[in-house]
């Protein structure tokens, strides 16, 4: 089984480095197309979310985003049952999100966020931005600046920002809520400043754009070449405890399971731990993953990882000019 799913990942990355070389060579024929379109525009972010069962994060990530400079937010909804319709309800109600409902669980995640980030450009997006629950958008130089003067810099004839993660996990010597034991950072990241690979995109609004599965790529007709420049890096908390992971896992090894269009390739990491989980033993893999004390200490000593509570500070201030103070107080107290 894990030689399946590693020949069928090996496909898919070299599936997606050709379509990735051929669309670099269509953006920049068509980069001075999307410059005079877009320069000029005024300064304008929306974000997309798609969502399932993110009750214990999804009220920081909206207070962070909104707080950070994105203008309105377009939520789906997944068929949540924890309590997360709940909370987008609420900032539904301030005016400030916009809730749809999919309740198809086939994770067609690339087909719903196409649709919301569309639909951010027809409401007067200048960017686009499409997150999960999971993920904080972060000045890259820590100095401080906005979503607005960060994506202002960049030329208007270039069309897609790369946002590669700084991805934070639980140590499972602490006690508390997530914000609080999810504290561990990787600090020399697959995916670090000055690396070539691609994590996920933001891209120019475009109301033709097209938006693929995990959110890593992104194109249209006014969607020009990607930006060198990467001043934006996400917080990324894809652990949050294993009540939280079984039921990701859950909830979308099911789904991928579900949908007769994905060969193995799609959510091959998903899929390997849902197997897992069937055959009862994911408990079990998840505990052997769990970061030992001398473990943490030794990458702690050789500087791989750093403890880092910059999301966790961030969120506690946040607190007095939250929109929401109650929802953001139950993630973060």
């Amino acid at each position: 089984m894990a030689m399946a799913f590693q020949a069928a990942r090996r496909l898919a990355d070299a599936g997606r480095q050709l379509r990735s070389r051929y669309l670099d060579t269509i953006r920049a024929i068509r980069g001075p197309l999307a410059r005079t379109h877009h320069a000029g525009l005024p300064m304008r972010i929306g974000m997309t979310l798609l969502v399932r069962d993110e009750a214990d994060i999804v009220a920081a990530t909206i207070e962070h985003a909104l707080a950070s400079g994105v203008d309105f937010i377009i939520a789906t909804d997944n068929g949540s049952v924890d309590g997360t319709v709940e909370v987008l309800e609420a900032y539904r109600d301030l005016g400030l999100l916009e809730l749809w409902h999919e309740p198809s669980h086939t994770y067609e995640q690339g087909r719903w966020v196409t649709r919301m980030a569309r639909h951010a450009a027809a409401r007067g997006a200048s960017w686009v931005i499409n997150a999960d629950a999971d993920e904080f958008l972060w000045p890259a130089d820590n100095g401080g600046r906005g979503l607005k003067e960060l994506l202002g810099a960049i030329d208007p004839g270039l069309g897609l920002l790369v946002l590669n993660p700084d991805h934070h996990w639980i140590d499972p010597n602490l006690t508390g809520k997530w914000p609080d034991r999810a504290v561990l950072m990787e600090t020399r990241p697959y995916y670090g400043p000055d690396s070539p690979h691609v994590w996920k995109v933001a891209h120019r609004a475009d109301r033709n754009a097209r938006v693929r599965q995990g959110n890593h790529s992104a194109d249209g007709p006014l969607v020009g070449p990607m930006a060198h420049a990467r001043p934006i890096r996400v917080m990324h908390f894809p652990d949050r405890g294993y009540t939280h992971y079984e039921r990701k896992i859950r909830n979308g090894g099911s789904a991928y399971a579900a949908n007769p269009r994905f060969g193995g390739a799609v959510g091959s990491h998903w899929r390997k731990d849902y197997e897992l989980l069937l055959d009862g033993k994911l408990a079990a893999e998840y505990e052997r993953r769990q970061r030992l004390r001398h473990v943490i200490e030794k990458h702690i000593a050789d500087g791989s990882w750093a403890y880092d509570f910059r999301v966790r500070d961030h969120l506690r201030a946040l607190l007095p000019r939250a929109l929401r103070p109650d929802l953001l107080k139950a993630v973060v107290d």
